[in-house]
């Protein structure tokens, strides 16, 4: 895989062996995309969860469990599918429609409700007592930051999160989303600048409440 805007047709040749060039793989489960686009990712994991939702069906469709047992199912079974690695994900206005989406529908079929009720998406989460998905994916992306930020500073981790290229020049448009650029959205939602975030990260208390202040600010957004 060639990651960057410059593309070459040189082969990639390991003793006799030419090594197949792909756009995209798949690795501990996670899409990797030679632009560093998430969408793919996210369509990928948002597959995965429909698929086990839909294996469910018996228990959604059942009379005698109760909604709280099948909320909790839900959150317990195809949410972490459908989230799993979000914490490296770059966000956009397309995937949050598109994670938002995607529980509502899971929740209106369970609470047995069809598009032609009416019913709009915030009694939707007042009844099953649930949060936007996107919300949920803020939050997690700005614990997984402070766990960066603990990090020693010769760690690469540490090292990226910080690092902007120096040299060369990048094509005409609007400049692609970066998680980095995700996450200072993150910390202008909370109020706080990234060399004050480096040092309250340190206090995990501190750190989860502002996680939590940040989801929160995205559902007002």
């Amino acid at each position: 895989m060639r990651i960057g805007y410059i593309r070459s047709n040189i082969p990639v040749i390991i003793g006799q062996q030419q090594i197949e060039e792909v756009d995209q793989f798949t690795y501990l489960g996670s899409v990797i995309a030679d632009d560093g686009n998430a969408e793919h990712d996210v369509k990928c994991r948002l597959g995965k969860a429909s698929a086990v939702f839909q294996r469910l069906q018996p228990i959604w469709r059942s009379s005698t469990i109760a909604l709280p047992i099948k909320i909790r199912l839900f959150n317990s079974i195809v949410i972490p599918t459908a989230v799993y690695a979000c914490e490296t994900w770059k966000m956009s206005a397309g995937i949050v429609r598109k994670l938002n989406v995607f529980q509502q529908r899971c929740l209106r079929r369970i609470l047995r409700i069809t598009y032609r009720d009416r019913m709009p998406n915030e009694e939707v989460h007042r009844r099953t007592l649930t949060h936007p998905l996107a919300e949920t994916v803020a939050e997690r992306r700005f614990r997984f930051a402070g766990h960066i930020f603990r990090l020693p500073p010769n760690r690469l981790p540490r090292t990226a999160i910080k690092w902007t290229p120096q040299q060369g020049k990048r094509k005409q448009g609007r400049p692609r989303t970066t998680w980095r650029k995700t996450f200072i959205d993150d910390l202008k939602a909370v109020d706080v600048a990234w060399d004050e975030a480096e040092n309250i990260a340190t206090d995990r208390a501190r750190w989860r409440s502002l996680a939590a202040q940040c989801a929160l600010r995205h559902r007002r957004n």
